[in-house]
This record gives C-alpha cells, sequence and structure tokens, in this order.
C-alpha cells in the first residue's frame, strides 16, 4: 500500500465521530486529517523508489535493532502499534505446544495484517466492565462494552481488542473498525484554527485519542485469539507493548536533545546565553538529556535475542528511561520556559508577521540583535510553546507518562527486569560471604 492506497482503504463504512460531528471519510475532516496524512506520509517513505512499502521484519541482529527503532521514531505512531501487534507472532511460537488453537489464530492474524499492509492500533485501557462476551455461537462471539484512549483509532483498519487486568472475562480479538456495531469517538491536538502556521508540530505529528465503542459487534472464529484465559490475558498486553515502550524511550530521548536545543538556542537569540542563573538552567537541562540518551543507548547496546531471533532492547533501561525522563520532564520544561521568558505564549502569530500593516513592526521589535531576525525568533518561540505549553505538548506529556503503566508502573518494572543475581553476586563478593 502506497499513501493514495491508504487513504481510500479507510472508506470502510467505519462510524467516526469527533467534536459532536459524524465523519464518514476521515481523510476529508481536517482534524482526523492531520494523522491521516502522518500515517499516509509513513507508507510512501516506506514504500520510495517503486518498492513494496509492506511492513517492516522484526530486527534480528543488533545493528538491525538500531535501523527498526530509527525506523518507529521517524514514522506515524500506528506503525509502532502494528509492530507489537506483529510481536505476537514471537508469543505465538512460544505458545504453540501448550495452546495449538491459539497460536494458529494468532499466525492467522499476524499473516493477515503483513499481506494486506494493515495498520493497527491496540484497545486495552477500558472501564472495569470493559469489553465483555455478551453472545457465543458455533460461527463466533458477539462482544460489547468499551476501550477508552485507543491512539489512532479513526485512521487504522484493524482493532486488536485485549482484556485488562481487572477484567473477569478475558477475552482477545481483532475487529475491522468498519465492522457494523463499532464507533470510534475521537478527540487529537490537531489545531483547529485556519491558519495552522504557528502550530509547527501539532499541524503534522497529532494523532487522535479514540474512545471505541462496541456495540454488540459479531467477531468470528478465526478472529478471535483466545477467549477467557487469565495466563493468556496478562502475557498478551506485556508482549504488544513492546514497541510501544521501546519507541517511547528512543522518543523522550530525541525529545529531552530538543529541549536541550531549544533552551540554548532561544536563550542565545535573547542574548542572555552566559548569565549565571540562565547557565544553571541550561545546565540542569544537559544533564537531563545526557542521562535519557544514555538510557535509550544502554537499552539497545544491551539488547538480548528472543524467540526467533529476534532481538528486543533491555527492558530494564527501557523502563529505567520511560521513568527518569517522564519522572523529571515537567521540572526540564519549567526551566526552558524560564529561561525563554513570557514570549513562550504571547509571540504574535505568522499571519501577524506577514500583515502588510503590522508586519515590520513585529519583525522590529521581536528581533533582538544583528544577525537573528523576528522571524526566526518567532519560529523558536512558536515551537517551544507547541511542544511544551498548548494542548499538544499536553497531549504528549500525559501519554508518554502513561506508557507502560505510569511512572510508578515503570519504577516497578525496572526494579523486576533489573539484573538482580548479578547485583547479589556483587555483595557476596565484596562482603566475602559464603555461598
Amino acid at each position: 500500500m502506497n499513501g493514495a492506497a491508504y487513504r481510500r482503504s479507510l472508506d470502510d463504512g467505519r462510524v467516526c465521530h469527533i467534536d459532536g460531528e459524524r465523519v464518514r471519510d476521515p481523510s476529508a475532516h481536517p482534524l482526523l486529517a492531520v494523522a491521516v496524512d502522518w500515517v499516509a506520509e509513513t507508507y510512501d517513505r516506506l514504500g520510495a523508489n517503486g518498492a513494496s512499502s509492506g511492513l517492516p521484519e522484526l530486527p534480528r541482529s543488533p545493528e538491525a535493532l538500531r535501523a527498526f527503532a530509527e525506523l518507529l521514531l521517524a514514522s506515524d505512531v500506528t506503525l509502532a502499534s502494528t509492530a507489537g501487534c506483529l510481536a505476537l507472532e514471537l508469543l505465538g511460537a512460544e505458545l504453540a505446544e501448550r495452546y495449538p488453537a491459539v497460536s494458529q489464530a494468532v499466525r492467522a492474524f499476524v499473516a493477515r495484517v503483513r499481506s494486506g499492509d494493515l495498520r493497527v492500533a491496540v484497545a486495552r485501557d477500558a472501564f472495569r466492565k470493559d469489553v465483555r462476551v455478551v453472545g457465543r455461537s458455533p460461527e463466533g462471539i458477539t462482544i460489547r462494552g468499551a476501550k477508552l484512549g485507543v491512539t489512532g483509532a479513526a485512521v487504522v483498519h484493524e482493532l486488536l481488542v485485549l482484556p485488562t487486568p481487572v477484567a473477569e472475562q478475558g477475552v482477545a480479538c481483532v475487529v475491522p473498525v468498519g465492522a457494523p456495531g463499532v464507533r470510534v469517538v475521537s478527540s487529537t491536538t490537531a489545531p483547529r484554527e485556519k491558519d495552522t502556521r504557528h502550530y509547527p508540530m501539532a499541524r503534522r505529528y497529532s494523532a487522535p485519542e479514540g474512545t471505541v465503542l462496541f456495540d454488540d459487534v459479531f467477531v468470528p472464529n478465526e478472529r478471535v485469539l483466545f477467549d477467557g484465559d487469565p495466563e493468556l490475558a496478562r502475557r498478551f498486553p506485556e508482549a504488544v507493548g513492546v514497541w510501544e515502550r521501546a519507541r517511547t524511550a528512543a522518543q523522550l530521548s530525541d525529545r529531552a536533545d530538543l529541549l536541550m536545543g531549544l533552551a540554548q538556542t532561544i536563550t542565545e537569540m535573547n542574548g542572555v546565553p552566559e548569565e549565571e542563573n540562565i547557565v544553571e538552567k541550561l545546565s540542569a537541562i544537559a544533564v537531563y538529556a545526557t542521562m535519557c540518551r544514555a538510557g535509550w543507548e544502554a537499552a539497545v547496546a544491551r539488547a538480548k535475542p528472543g524467540a526467533l531471533g529476534v532481538w528486543f532492547p533491555d527492558e530494564a533501561f527501557v523502563y529505567a528511561t520511560l521513568h527518569h525522563a517522564t519522572h523529571l520532564y515537567g521540572e526540564m520544561v519549567g526551566y526552558l520556559h524560564d529561561a525563554a521568558g513570557g514570549l513562550v505564549i504571547t509571540c504574535p502569530s505568522v499571519a501577524d508577521y506577514d500583515h502588510p500593516e503590522v508586519g515590520r513592526y513585529v519583525e522590529k521589535y521581536v528581533r533582538t540583535m544583528e544577525g537573528v531576525s523576528g522571524a526566526d525568533r518567532m519560529r523558536v518561540f512558536h515551537l517551544i510553546r507547541d511542544l511544551t505549553a498548548d494542548a499538544y505538548g499536553g497531549w504528549l506529556k500525559v501519554v508518554s507518562q502513561s506508557v507502560a503503566g505510569g511512572t510508578h508502573a515503570q519504577r516497578v518494572a525496572a526494579h523486576a527486569h533489573y539484573d538482580l543475581e548479578r547485583a547479589r553476586r556483587r555483595v557476596r563478593d565484596v562482603a566475602r560471604l559464603e555461598a
């Protein structure tokens, strides 16, 4: 599929809503079209030079892992969620002997996604009542309920429905977004203004969050992965989240670098990079960015092979990076705002700059010195505001912080994945304890 084919594929009878409006074609709606354009751009880039776009192969060497992570970082968010679904192939192979039917269903799902070049969103967060089975027949099951916060639900092809830990019935199945009875109610940080030029991030990289309603949706047997097994209810979400966690850790280290660059650049444009209080803030951000980058680089450097020879970043460092980056993110953003000043939220718009009557005054009073134009300084302020002080920045913070269950769960997981035996051996050696 290329970008044009992807756009056409969304015209499948899906029922979407946003801002109280029924939407039949997401690619034709100005807010949802931002995400559609982002996904289509990924399809076109992967299929450049006439090659089949296809989905990337899971990495089978340390070098391939780094390239794979960079690909996910450069692509839309639905590629990472789809890659997580492809990782179920490894779990399916592991379950083949004990759960042959589940393994076969997983293989069929992965094959369908690959052959159709589809995008999949993972639907797992929900009310405590969750999605439940309300009917069974020889042909399949009927489900009812809802899933909340499904990133990209309105712009993907399939929904991988997984149970929550508190669900009374653990059911996992795959449902087309256009299936009868499915409704997607979306929210998005895509800018609503006609002139979006002063939203450099939100106008290109906004993905809708969906509340997905399942109103007696029939799921044929071949699309049911498992029904009622508590062990699988725990293992499936952990397996599909591996690339979401990895992509977020890489993204947070990249964003930390961007925060450092913005802080340094805007203080230089303001003419105050060497003031003592500014240097203190820049130094704090530099330490933060360095440690975020170190955590992600360590996760890649200490990668390990798993089932079917696929390499994964070290989960202890992934979780530690997630926690460190999100725990201190608000403090670092505060330093950036303090160093940049009030123009982060009061800087005039691009339309004001272009206005024939006031534009020259905007240029005159926003510029600070020779070599720093008002236009460039304005663009940096707009980037800081969009990334950290507006709806898009708030969405980024909350979504990143929520990955893997939030900061508390990230700490617990970092401890669980730590090489505790190595730590114990160290104590035994230093204290000269008997074995």
